[in-house]
């Protein structure tokens, strides 16, 4: 008797926690993407105004963050300080592999990747462009996160813990 109901109470717990870590992941995509817009902010008066080398800028720009985001700009730093023939293109792809915890999905990675292709490669007032067109986009994409976080968070959380009920009575 004692061990179905401990049985019950762990499938329940796992079920639940399964619903909470892909409730999660949804949570965490906006915030990081409003990480991204704001490590894109400091990187642009880094570049602009203060004319740092690249390396240098992306190390500072993260300035009050941490996390992946914080680490993905602190790898793309170091692979350009190491490697001076690799492009920002290039180490801004590398530096996402490595990264772990990143919960960017295809567009915004398609953004940062078109956005470190031109980076680097056109004069001051080109970039501060680019950089205004990457700050629109991902703007755009944030509020759908956040939409898309408010719709699927509670779902995931509720579908865990009543999955995890479900099995229970099935069983017992």
């Amino acid at each position: 008797m004692w061990l179905k109901i401990l049985g019950s109470f762990m499938v329940v717990i796992a079920g639940a926690c399964i619903g909470f870590s892909l409730a999660a992941c949804y949570v965490e995509r906006p915030r990081q993407i409003r990480q991204l817009i704001s490590c894109l902010s400091a990187l642009k008066s880094h570049i602009n105004y203060v004319a740092l080398p690249l390396p240098e800028a992306l190390s500072q720009c993260t300035g009050g963050i941490s996390g992946p985001v914080a680490n993905l700009f602190h790898a793309m730093s170091e692979l350009l300080k190491k490697n001076g023939w690799l492009t920002p293109q290039a180490a801004m792809v590398q530096a996402m592999k490595e990264t772990d915890c990143l919960v960017l999905s295809k567009p915004e990675r398609e953004i940062m990747a078109v956005f470190s292709a031109n980076l680097g490669g056109m004069n001051r007032e080109e970039q501060h462009k680019s950089l205004d067109l990457v700050h629109e986009q991902l703007s755009r994409i944030q509020y759908e996160a956040e939409k898309i976080c408010e719709q699927n968070a509670k779902m995931y959380r509720y579908l865990g813990v009543c999955g995890g009920v479900a099995v229970v009575i099935v069983l017992v």
